[in-house]
C-alpha cells in the first residue's frame, strides 16, 4: 500500500503515514514535502519528494523498455522533461538494438551447451558484442551476419546459425 501525500493546508497527521509502505511528496509546498520526508525517515517508510528528490529515500527514474531490455534515466529533479524527452529517445536506441538482443539471447544457451571453460565463452561473447554483427542484424543483411557468425562461432554451432538468424524479418 501506498499514500500519496498532497495536504497543502498543513503538515498533516503524522498518523495518516501509516501502514504505508512509501509515501509520493507531492508539491506544494516544499515545508511540507520536508516535514513528510522526516516523518518518513523516522518511521522507516520509503519516501519520494517530487519536486526535491534530495529530501526523499528514493527517487523514480524514466525508464525507457524494449522487449526485455530497460535502461533507467534521472536527471536529479534538474529537468523531468528531459527526463521525459530522453525516454524517448533511449526507446528508440533500445529498439535498434533487439534484433541483437534477441540473437544473443538464443545463443547464449547453445555456448553453454558446449561445457567450455568460462574464459573461452567470455572472450566469445565479448567478440560478437563488439564485431560488426549488431549493425549487420538492423541493416537485415543476412550474408553480413551468417559470414560474422561463422568467423566468430565455434565450428559445433555452424549447423545451428540458421535459427539464430530468424531474428531478421
Amino acid at each position: 500500500m501506498f499514500l500519496l501525500f498532497s495536504n497543502s493546508d498543513g503538515l498533516g497527521d503524522p498518523k495518516s503515514l501509516y501502514p504505508s509502505e512509501f509515501i509520493l511528496a507531492i508539491p506544494p509546498p516544499p515545508h511540507v514535502n520536508r516535514h513528510i520526508a522526516l516523518l518518513c525517515r523516522e518511521r522507516h517508510i520509503l519516501c519520494n519528494c517530487i519536486d526535491a528528490p534530495a529530501e526523499g529515500s528514493f527517487i523514480v527514474p524514466a525508464v525507457a523498455r524494449s522487449g526485455s531490455m530497460a535502461l533507467a534515466l534521472s536527471t536529479g529533479g534538474a529537468s523531468p522533461a528531459l527526463s521525459r524527452r530522453w525516454k524517448g529517445e533511449l526507446t528508440t536506441w533500445l529498439e535498434a538494438r533487439q534484433k541483437m538482443v534477441r540473437l544473443m539471447g538464443r545463443l547464449r544457451p547453445m555456448v553453454l551447451a558446449l561445457h567450455d571453460e568460462t574464459g573461452h565463452n567470455t572472450a566469445l561473447f565479448r567478440a560478437l558484442a563488439q564485431s560488426p554483427l549488431q549493425d549487420h542484424l538492423q541493416q537485415g543483411d543476412r550474408q553480413a551476419c551468417l559470414r560474422c557468425l561463422q568467423a566468430l562461432l565455434p565450428p559445433k554451432l555452424h549447423d545451428r546459425i540458421p535459427e539464430l538468424l530468424d531474428v531478421i524479418a
